[in-house]
């Protein structure tokens, strides 16, 4: 399977979600729901490898994008001064989102992928709590709890099918895009998450911060092509896909520290 195909295919499973999701209030107030792409390429990983992909894989992945969703919008309300209609519409999408979640399950009676989805939420749902805790992490503790958050929903997904094998491409895939997006964030001042604020206040300033970071995506991102290089799950088509991704956040990187 090519990249112009791969990319038809997370378009696709978009367009589903982005149907499954749809709320004109909603839209006009809150937007597109915040969907994020890299993880809908990440669940399609097995497919693009030539694993067995049926509907109930296809509408599983719709039902793990949209709990992530829902979890990203009520992420998106704001800390203090909440109050405003957008903002209280952002706390209904997010609930909104999260029965779709329900009702996209409900599609397939599975108690036992029940259980699993909403053992992941948990574990994401903890973890997000620490953002909150008075408990000093050092930086390499503060990744480990965000690799959860990005990556365990589809962890889940991955064991529920026996995929396991892909398990380790997700949580280092998941963890250098979402932490190279929330950094970039970070330094144009436009970050709705506390986990990049968090680890600035360990630091003198910000700018210490943020290079601490660079240094660490940087290293991860030299894990993650490792990582690619050397195994044999993945045929050639998905390893120039992957490792182009990572060139790119190089150089997106080197970009950054330079500016």
């Amino acid at each position: 399977m090519n990249a112009a195909k791969m990319k038809q295919l997370v378009t696709e499973l978009k367009d589903e979600i982005n149907i499954k999701l749809h709320h004109r209030t909603l839209l006009e107030y809150t937007g597109q729901p915040p969907i994020w792409e890299d993880q809908l390429f990440y669940l399609l990983l097995p497919k693009f490898n030539g694993e067995q992909w049926t509907q109930n894989h296809q509408v599983t992945a719709q039902s793990v994008v949209m709990i992530q969703t829902a979890l990203t919008t009520h992420d998106l309300v704001q800390e203090f001064e909440a109050t405003s209609k957008q903002q209280q519409l952002m706390v209904l999408a997010g609930d909104y989102y999260s029965g779709r979640y329900y009702a996209t399950l409900a599609e397939l009676p599975n108690i036992q992928l029940v259980s699993e989805l909403s053992d992941a939420v948990a574990e994401i749902s903890e973890n997000k709590t620490a953002f909150y805790e008075p408990v000093q992490k050092d930086l390499q503790q503060w990744i480990e709890i965000f690799e959860v958050i990005v990556s365990k929903a589809i962890e889940s997904f991955m064991t529920h099918f026996e995929l396991k094998a892909y398990i380790p491409f997700i949580q280092k895939g998941m963890l250098v895009n979402r932490l190279s997006t929330e950094l970039q964030r970070f330094t144009e001042g436009t970050s709705t998450v506390r986990f990049v604020n968090v680890i600035a206040e360990s630091f003198a300033t910000h700018e210490e911060a943020v290079a601490k970071i660079q240094i660490e995506l940087h290293a991860q991102i030299e894990q993650f092509q490792k990582l690619i290089r050397k195994t044999e799950l993945l045929n050639p088509a998905i390893k120039d896909v992957l490792l182009g991704q990572m060139d790119v956040l190089t150089a997106a990187q080197h970009m950054t520290r330079e500016g």
